[in-house]
């Protein structure tokens, strides 16, 4: 175990270290060229034997640095078959960055207007206001730093506490998060969607499928999809099934439509592929549409087995009414919102809203056509109070030329599917 330490040291991580060294042996090589407080070897936790790494602990970066300059990619030691690799241990530089997040600024704010505010509570290190693709601001920024009781006074003085010129809210301002926790919420929500998708049946809503991007899906348990035409189906080639032959389970109608390859019924080609516009025909996967083309594909591999085809009776009554990525929250925590600007996505609306409490998730509705935001959305609590507090101070507030209209969401037993 690590022995706490002051908010100065910094933890260096270091592989390629011989089994055989120990701890001391480690202190007194990286002491000959920098300061340095503790040597921890990772250790296997079931035999407690060395594997091959340790973490160095130095009283300041500046010492640190020291360590990394002497050792990195520049000496090989005995036992070792590769240089030493030196590195600041995963978190550490964010930590040490100092860096915050500032949220509900004025859209027209300036970069000046944010540094004369910020400047107050110390020296600025940088400053980057978010801007979208015609480069207006999204109302939010982020600010470092020159040390970590400065960005503590920024927050403990600015927080929901000072209004800008134009805005009629107070500022958000919180510690920016690290690359892990980002991409911890990034997997928490593709996990989401997969689970959602895997219940989902097609026939019964098939926009949450057709407003998904088929330009490009990867292969899902070795069974290959394929996209075709500017409006496609999405296919996949059925798996070898023993001692069944091909329309066995189709009546003479469905089998001689899949054949004629009328515009709503496509044929099986030569290599086996399949679709069906029959959701009760078994092992079938459904047609899929999209508009404009092919689209590049940003999201998770696709989701959806061919369980989802043939079992879709028993999945049907589990579908959920909200968007295929919205990771829900406890009852009383999900908010529903409206007007919201036109020109805001997913991110935008987590960054006006994640002041309030630890945001789960949040979603703005597009056309599934042309892709135009359809000004409506969710987001996602972990707690009640969170909503309740967003609700009070965001519900009415203007936005891009509009008032939001913020409400918790109806639970979807008594509502309909938006």
């Amino acid at each position: 175990m690590l022995r706490k330490h002051s908010d100065d040291s910094v933890k260096l991580f270091v592989g390629q270290v011989p089994k055989h060294m120990t701890e001391p042996q480690l202190i007194a090589m990286f002491k000959e060229f920098a300061l340095v407080d503790e040597v921890n070897i990772i250790k296997d936790k079931a035999t407690r034997a060395s594997r091959g790494c340790c973490f160095v602990i130095c009283p300041s970066r500046e010492e640190a640095d020291k360590a990394v300059d002497a050792f990195h990619n520049k000496r090989t030691l005995p036992g070792a078959s590769s240089p030493l690799q030196v590195k600041y241990a995963d978190g550490e530089l964010e930590r040490l960055e100092h860096k915050i997040f500032i949220g509900m600024l004025p859209k027209n704010v300036s970069e000046g207007e944010v540094s004369t505010l910020f400047s107050e509570y110390g020296t600025l290190k940088d400053l980057q206001i978010l801007r979208g693709s015609q480069q207006t601001s999204k109302g939010c920024a982020f600010v470092k730093y020159e040390t970590k009781e400065q960005a503590v006074a920024a927050i403990e003085g600015l927080n929901g506490k000072h209004k800008m010129e134009g805005s009629t809210v107070p500022l958000v301002v919180k510690w920016a998060d690290t690359e892990k926790e980002r991409q911890a919420r990034k997997a928490q929500k593709a996990q989401s969607l997969a689970s959602t998708l895997a219940n989902v049946d097609p026939s019964q809503h098939p926009s949450l499928f057709g407003a998904l991007p088929m330009g490009y899906m990867s292969p899902y348990n070795g069974y290959g999809y394929q996209a075709t035409g500017t409006y496609g189906l999405m296919q996949y080639r059925l798996p070898p099934v023993q001692n069944q032959p091909p329309f066995t389970n189709l009546s003479p109608t469905q089998a001689n439509a899949l054949r004629a390859g009328s515009p709503r019924n496509y044929a099986v080609s030569p290599a086996g592929y399949m679709g069906s516009a029959y959701p009760s025909v078994p092992r079938l996967q459904y047609p899929l549409a999209f508009t404009g083309g092919i689209r590049p594909f940003s999201g998770p591999s696709s989701p959806v087995p061919p369980e989802v085809a043939s079992n879709h009776a028993a999945t049907s009554s589990t579908v959920s009414g909200s968007a295929p990525d919205h990771v829900e929250g406890p009852p009383g925590a999900n908010l529903f919102i409206y007007h919201i600007p036109q020109d805001f996505g997913d991110e935008d609306l987590a960054n006006a809203f994640q002041g309030f409490g630890r945001v789960l998730s949040s979603k703005v509705f597009v056309d599934k056509a042309t892709g135009v935001s359809k000004c409506f959305g969710f987001v996602s609590y972990d707690s009640p109070t969170a909503a309740q507090s967003a609700i009070s101070t965001m519900n009415g507030y203007q936005l891009g030329g509009k008032k939001l209209k913020v409400q918790l969401k109806r639970d979807n037993k008594q509502n309909k599917a938006y």
